[in-house]
């Protein structure tokens, strides 16, 4: 991705400055500005589907009889979920 911005002469000055002091192009002194963001924060949802991920991979398994009970169970759970929320009038969270 190519990004332009327009920079003051004092801050031209600066990074052109710091570009030369490491010896790198001034782009590269711009990524690692960059790259050096803290991550996004994540929504409440990332962070879920994180947690599940982590669980699954700490408790994978290659087991085919494992694999179909926890399928089943996953199952279960999600048609619990819209039954309770069938219930309360409230559309259903997984399709």
């Amino acid at each position: 991705m190519t990004l332009t911005i327009e920079l003051t002469p004092e801050q031209e000055a600066r990074l052109q400055q710091e570009a030369r002091v490491q010896g790198k192009p001034a782009a590269e002194i711009v990524r690692a500005l960059i790259e050096g963001l803290p991550p996004r924060a994540q929504t409440p949802a990332e962070r879920a589907q994180a947690l599940f991920d982590r669980w699954a991979a700490e408790d994978a398994t290659d087991d085919p009889e494992e694999i179909a009970r926890r399928e089943r169970e996953c199952e279960e759970f999600k048609a619990n979920m819209n039954a309770n929320r069938a219930v309360e009038g409230r559309p259903p969270v997984y399709p």
